[in-house]
């Protein structure tokens, strides 16, 4: 394995928190990895200090092998795309591009006018470089902050939720082309979020973090079919926990009959049907008063709210995570 970046044991300490507690992963070259989490789990504070943003209390940063932890930012070969692009209101598409380049000594204007045209190629910028940042879309200003970046041909890529400021379908589109581009251009990039459905969509691996430590890394499938906590299970999308097991609504069947196959029935009640587009939403609620959501497609949606049904799964499509009580015993 080509590890770009590693980070060992990488502590922080605010004077009022631990913000990250001994998070130890590696990044390797040309991967798409996500840190993913709640708000206050740490996942920003770690992009900060890998960026040079931040001192780490203790731990070590390896880019390439070489400890990095005590360099400024403009000494790690590292770039950031923010939030809001951070794009300079003053400067056409192309001057923002070749802002970074032209600080860089002994590279001449020719080369640096080559690497701005591939750019504008790439992602597909041409014929807009003499634009101003408030005459393109958010999508295009979001290419934008990353030509600026990947101009610079940095090891890493650090991306802190840079699609939150656009609208659902814009952000579908973008977050499309930005696997793309990273392919294309086959960058390591580290993208800290906390949506779930981009992760999974983005991610060769996710890392889940949880109150400054890392709860589960791996790839999205093996996350969320394997998931290791009851947290990330959780986290990573919908699940009904009835009798200590745990099942995605998916895998949850509704019938009027009892089924006689072995499968995991229980009698319920249908309390509302919820059209999601592609899909909907059968809440309905067990005898004991636990609830349990069922998605299916909307030509299987023929109960109505009151019916009595039966819910059902195969036990081979439960989650792999013992928990303690059931949701009814913590009620």
């Amino acid at each position: 394995m080509d590890t770009v970046l590693e980070l060992r044991a990488l502590t922080k300490h605010f004077p009022t928190h631990r913000a990250v507690n001994g998070v130890s992963l590696a990044l390797q070259r040309g991967e798409f990895f996500s840190l993913i989490g709640p708000s206050g789990c740490g996942k920003t504070t770690t992009l900060r200090l890998i960026a040079g943003f931040e001192m780490p209390t203790s731990g070590e940063i390896l880019l390439n092998g070489r400890p990095v932890a005590n360099l400024k930012p403009y000494e790690r070969n590292v770039n950031t795309v923010f939030q809001n692009y951070a794009l300079f209101p003053h400067l056409t598409i192309a001057r923002n591009i070749r802002f970074g380049l032209e600080r860089r000594p002994r590279m001449l204007a020719s080369e640096i006018s080559a690497k701005v045209d591939r750019m504008l190629s790439l992602l597909q910028l041409s014929g807009k470089e003499d634009r101003m940042p408030n005459q393109i879309s958010g999508g295009e200003r979001q290419r934008v902050a990353l030509a600026r970046s990947l101009v610079l041909e940095p090891d890493v890529l650090l991306l802190d939720e840079p699609l939150s400021a656009l609208d659902p379908k814009l952000r579908r589109q973008v977050r499309a082309e930005l696997k793309s581009i990273q392919r294309r251009v086959g960058i390591a990039f580290l993208f800290v979020t906390h949506d779930q459905e981009e992760a999974l969509s983005l991610s060769d691996r996710i890392a889940v973090m949880h109150h400054g430590e890392l709860e589960q890394v791996g790839p999205p499938r093996g996350l969320y079919l394997r998931p290791a906590s009851r947290f990330v299970a959780e986290f990573l999308g919908d699940v009904n926990w009835i009798d200590g097991a745990g099942v995605r609504p998916e895998c949850v069947r509704i019938s009027r009959d009892r089924p006689v196959n072995g499968a995991c029935a229980f009698p319920a009640v249908v309390v509302s049907n919820t059209y999601l587009g592609n899909c909907v939403h059968i809440e309905t609620c067990l005898e004991d008063g636990v609830r349990c959501v069922a998605q299916v497609n909307e030509n299987e949606c023929r109960y109505e709210t009151g019916q009595r049904v039966h819910v059902w799964w195969h036990p081979g499509d439960q989650l792999p995570i013992a928990v303690e009580q059931s949701v009814s015993a913590e009620a």
